[in-house]
């Protein structure tokens, strides 16, 4: 054995009695302030990294799914109960307001047209008595009151009409007796029409999604502790795109089971998206006062505490810390940390050992 080996061998083994003599003597109380001899160093392998002050890091990855922003999706429901008879449009072909949808079969259709027709005549009716009973008022041959009335009655059956006329303002006759067409109530994309052809249809029931907007949206659920590094506008990186997204909305609700909030995201459009398509966004988190950055893998637990190993001139320092936010290489923590601190990244298990009077 040559005399450099001798020399490395001879300080593994100061080490590792350096190591048991500490964990061995030392109680527990005591362990805050760990002594290691630059040869106990070597020999268990410890390497530090310096702690940083910044203003932004990508602090958290999640996944997410892509959503349509809110008002984007609109439905084309049928205005009575029935059967699908046909589909006349297929999902992702793009419609103008007023092109066909889908054909249904109602026997309610024939009674709520007749209802329109009837309702149309009363609002002329009454608006003719209405503009009539005018007349009269100023002849001194009807009172105030029943001129007001008059007026009521003609508000009232505009008002009837109207609102049936709305009801059915995406409907058109079909081609057969109790058969009319489900129009689109704007212009977009078809996202999916359903039920399928023979399928009962309930009044009010969406029939076909229409997307009208050309902005996608994404929404992550992110852990009740991210919640203070996140800001609205902070950009947000999506799986490995160049072009990047931006928070629109962080919900100020924390989810009482789940300990979690959502995070909606605006996504790039300058990439296709698919509605319901999964995607992994990693987000910018603002540290705020106090929060420093160091490698992930420098903070380990101990008795439930999040803690780091600090440097200091005869060894290192067991430091409890808050954890800010933590992403797969970096971690953003608040504690009795300064920039230009370095922390312990490998020789970990020993140092946490040592620390716990193992």
């Amino acid at each position: 054995m040559g005399v450099f080996e001798m020399k490395v061998r001879n300080i593994l083994q100061t080490g590792l009695f350096l190591l048991a003599t500490w964990a061995i003597h030392a109680p527990a109380s005591a362990q805050i302030e760990i002594e290691l001899s630059p040869a106990s160093r070597m020999a268990l392998g410890v390497e530090t990294a310096t702690v940083s002050l910044i203003e932004a890091s990508e602090g958290v990855t999640a996944s997410a799914m892509v959503i349509a922003p809110n008002g984007a999706l609109q439905a084309a429901a049928s205005p009575f109960d029935g059967v699908m008879v046909d589909t006349l449009a297929t999902p992702g072909a793009e419609v103008k307001a007023g092109d066909p949808v889908a054909v249904i079969y109602s026997a309610a259709y024939a009674d709520g047209s007749a209802e329109l027709e009837a309702r149309r005549l009363t609002m002329a009716h009454m608006a003719h008595l209405a503009e009539r009973s005018d007349e009269l008022f100023k002849l001194g041959l009807r009172s105030e009151q029943e001129t007001d009335e008059a007026h009521h009655d003609a508000i009232s059956a505009r008002l009837a009409y109207e609102a049936l006329r709305t009801q059915l303002q995406y409907v058109q006759r079909g081609a057969q007796p109790g058969q009319f067409i489900l129009t689109a109530p704007a212009a977009g994309i078809l996202t999916h029409v359903a039920p399928a052809t023979g399928e009962m249809i309930g009044a009010g029931a969406p029939v076909a999604s229409i997307l009208t907007s050309n902005i996608f949206w994404a929404r992550a659920q992110l852990a009740e502790r991210h919640a203070a590094a996140l800001k609205t506008g902070a950009s947000v990186t999506i799986d490995h795109l160049s072009e990047q997204g931006r928070i629109v909305f962080i919900d100020p609700e924390i989810d009482s089971e789940t300990r979690s909030l959502d995070v909606v995201v605006e996504l790039p459009s300058e990439q296709n998206w698919r509605l319901g398509a999964m995607l992994t966004l990693t987000f910018e988190t603002v540290p705020g006062d106090g929060a420093l950055l160091v490698p992930a893998k420098a903070v380990v637990r101990i008795g439930g505490v999040e803690t780091v190993f600090v440097e200091t001139k005869t060894g290192f320092h067991a430091m409890p810390v808050e954890v800010v936010s933590r992403s797969r290489q970096d971690a953003l923590v608040r504690g009795e940390l300064a920039p230009g601190d370095k922390v312990a990244i490998t020789g970990l298990a020993a140092l946490k050992n040592i620390a716990s009077g193992v």
